[in-house]
C-alpha cells in the first residue's frame, strides 16, 4: 500500500473522497429537508454547507476540488453548452468559497494553518463569513447568468440562513461525535 503514500495519490484520494462525501450528504439533505426548500437549490437548512466547511478546514485545497467535482456531478442533468459557464461558476463558488474564507482568515491570523488554535468563536466567525460569501456568490452568479426561476436578491437571505444553520449543525455533530469517541478512548482503571 505504499502507492497510497505518494503525494499525488493521496491528493487524488482526498479529492475523490471529498466529492463522494459531498454528493452523499447533498442527497441526504434533499431527503431530510425537502419540505424546507425555499426554492430550487436554496434550503433553510443545508447540511452540505457544514460539510464544505469541515472538508476544507481538514483537507484544504483537495477538498475544494472535490466539492467542485461533486457539484459538477450533481448538476450533470443540466449539462449543455449554454449552461456550462454558470454550472462551472456555481461549482467553483461552492468548492473554493470556503477555501478562500480559510485563506483570508489565515492571513489575518484569525485561524492558524494547522488549526491548533481553532475555538468556538473563530469557528463561528468562519461559518458566518463562509455563509455570507457563499450566499452572495451563488446569487451573484444567478444574476449574472440570468438563471431562470431564480430571484437572486430574495434567495440570498434563505441561502445565508440555510448555510449557517447547516454548517453549525454539522460542526456541532462532529464535536459531539469526537467527544464521544475521545471518552471511549480513555483507558478505564
Amino acid at each position: 500500500m505504499s502507492f497510497l503514500r505518494h503525494p499525488r495519490t493521496e491528493t487524488g484520494c482526498m479529492v475523490l473522497l471529498s466529492a463522494m462525501l459531498f454528493v452523499a450528504l447533498f442527497r441526504l439533505n434533499d431527503w431530510l429537508f425537502a419540505a424546507l426548500e425555499h426554492s430550487q437549490g436554496v434550503n433553510w437548512i443545508f447540511l452540505p454547507a457544514g460539510f464544505r466547511v469541515a472538508l476544507v478546514l481538514v483537507m484544504g485545497l483537495p477538498a475544494a476540488f472535490g466539492i467542485l467535482l461533486g457539484n459538477l456531478w450533481l448538476d450533470r442533468e443540466h449539462w449543455a453548452l449554454a449552461s456550462m459557464p454558470s454550472i462551472l461558476a456555481i461549482g467553483l463558488a461552492s468548492g473554493f468559497g470556503p477555501w478562500l474564507v480559510r485563506v483570508w482568515m489565515e492571513k489575518r491570523q484569525l485561524i492558524d494553518t494547522q488549526l491548533q488554535r481553532l475555538n468556538s468563536a473563530s469557528l463561528l466567525h468562519f461559518v458566518l463569513l463562509y455563509a455570507a460569501f457563499n450566499a452572495l456568490s451563488h446569487q451573484l452568479i444567478h444574476w449574472v447568468f440570468q438563471t431562470p426561476n431564480t430571484l437572486p436578491w430574495l434567495d440570498v437571505w434563505p441561502m445565508f440562513v440555510g448555510d449557517a444553520i447547516g454548517a453549525l449543525v454539522v460542526l456541532y455533530a462532529f464535536k459531539v461525535a469526537l467527544a464521544q469517541w475521545r471518552r471511549r478512548q480513555v483507558p478505564r482503571t
